[in-house]
């Protein structure tokens, strides 16, 4: 009944679309296709509809509650599939740059991808750090600075020191790596650190001597990340004050701090 109405009344692409798949389903529903395997095929085909009897050209009474009548045809070429919510949406719905060549997932799957990721990121960031805190209490040193550090200030030096993976094997999952001592007679702290897997980490405190475990390349290549991490940490008040007495940071103080003392040039005086 519903296909003779769309071919006698109203012929055109969108109906023809809406018909094809009608015929589809009913040689799937004849083939044994179980129902929910059919789901799919019924959301296009309700979806279609929809868009059929909102248009003013076949549905004269709906235009008293658009506000902007539509041409069918034209809206029917703006609907794409969301390949992650299966939804067909649209193409408003879509963040479509001139680039694309296909069209995936919508705006509000990427943006609760892009929020999973975030939470992802965050828990393995507080994993790290409650590893931190786990390791240092175990030197029973009365160490401190390990436990100033915030969550933000460990993402920090992670991200943008370490740059996320092994200073030794360029491991780069969250949930594998450590922070562990550089040199473990003195306490953690962001200059004295290297971020290592687990197993390098329990391999890096048994040695006797840096200098005999490392090759001074290798040594040059994390002291310069220590510097970079005092230029950084050293302008947070709080961890600033275990720094008061470093030569390295008081070079840092002078370069970014110069002198302001007013100098008071006097002119020379005319000859008489």
């Amino acid at each position: 009944m519903i296909q003779a109405f769309l071919n006698k009344e109203h012929e055109c692409k969108l109906t023809q679309e809406i018909l094809e798949l009608i015929d589809r389903e009913v040689d799937l529903m004849m083939r044994g296709v179980k129902q929910e395997n059919l789901e799919g095929l019924r959301k296009r085909i309700a979806t279609l509809f929809f868009h059929y009897i909102k248009t003013p050209l076949f549905n004269p009474e709906i235009s008293r509650h658009l506000k902007v009548p539509q041409d069918p045809l034209k809206f029917y070429k703006k609907i794409y599939y969301c390949h992650s919510c299966q939804l067909y949406l649209p193409s408003t719905e879509f963040a479509i740059s001139s680039t694309s060549h296909r069209i995936n997932r919508c705006r509000k799957c990427i943006s609760l991808d892009n929020e999973s990721q975030q939470r992802e990121s965050f828990l393995k960031y507080k994993c790290l750090l409650q590893r931190l805190y786990s390791s240092e209490a175990e030197y029973e040193d009365d160490s401190k600075i390990a436990f100033l550090m915030q969550l933000q200030d460990i993402q920090y030096l992670i991200e943008n020191i370490w740059v996320s993976q092994s200073a030794l094997s360029a491991w780069n999952d969250l949930n594998d790596l450590v922070m562990v001592r550089w040199d473990k007679s003195v306490e953690w702290s962001p200059w004295n650190c290297i971020l290592l897997t687990k197993d390098e980490g329990v391999a890096h405190l048994k040695l006797t001597s840096i200098e005999e475990g490392y090759r001074p390349s290798f040594i040059h290549k994390i002291k310069h990340k220590h510097f970079l991490a005092k230029n950084y940490f050293s302008q947070i008040p709080v961890l600033a004050s275990f720094l008061l007495e470093d030569p390295e940071v008081e070079e840092i103080r002078k370069k970014h701090h110069p002198e302001t003392t007013v100098r008071v040039i006097e002119s020379p005086k005319p000859a008489p």
